[in-house]
């Protein structure tokens, strides 16, 4: 179980994801703010921005618009949480590849309740918005793309805290390997 001071999703998806997943808070990646939050497992490598201002939010002909009370209207909006969230998952990208490791990252924005964000077809984000931890985890589990050893590397690169993963035929002059954590698990 993730230990106080864990953001809203850590909890919710740990009960949800096996051991196989790994959560990491504030992961940095490139230059830039870190990543709220990213996921690794066999269903591979989700990047997770969690912040998003509140309101209703809506993509129509190119342009990003926010409900407005006051006017009664759709105004223009910056869609700053969008451009995060999109960015985030490129940036986690390009730091895999510069270490040969797969590549393909799920940018994905998890807004809090009051957050309504959506398109009109052919408008997509380039990013998956699932507020839902149900509709998420099914989400992240839903294909196996990495396999164990990938997830390790993977895991190794992005949390350098951690201890190197014990290699298959070689022994840890500690002795015993070293606790990973897993989903679930905050700094």
């Amino acid at each position: 179980m993730p230990r106080p001071g864990g953001d809203r999703l850590s909890g919710p998806l740990a009960r949800r994801l096996d051991d196989r997943y790994h959560y990491l808070r504030r992961v940095f990646a490139g230059n830039g703010d870190p990543i709220d939050s990213v996921v690794v497992g066999p269903g591979g490598i989700w990047a997770l921005t969690l912040k998003a201002e509140r309101g209703r939010f809506r993509k129509r002909n190119g342009h990003w618009y926010h409900w407005s009370d006051d006017t009664d209207s759709w105004i223009p909006w910056e869609a700053k949480s969008v451009v995060t969230a999109r960015l985030a998952g490129h940036r986690l990208e390009q730091q895999l590849e510069r270490a040969a490791l797969p590549a393909v990252v799920v940018a994905c924005l998890a807004p809090p309740r009051g957050v309504e964000i959506g398109w009109e077809p052919g408008q997509r984000p380039g990013i998956q918005v699932l507020a839902d931890v149900e509709t998420l985890a099914a989400r992240i589990s839903a294909n196996e793309r990495l396999t164990a050893a990938q997830v390790e590397r993977i895991v190794a690169l992005l949390d350098p805290h951690l201890p190197l993963p014990q290699m298959a035929g070689t022994t840890r002059s500690a002795g015993a390997p070293a606790k990973r954590r897993r989903a679930g698990d905050s700094r």
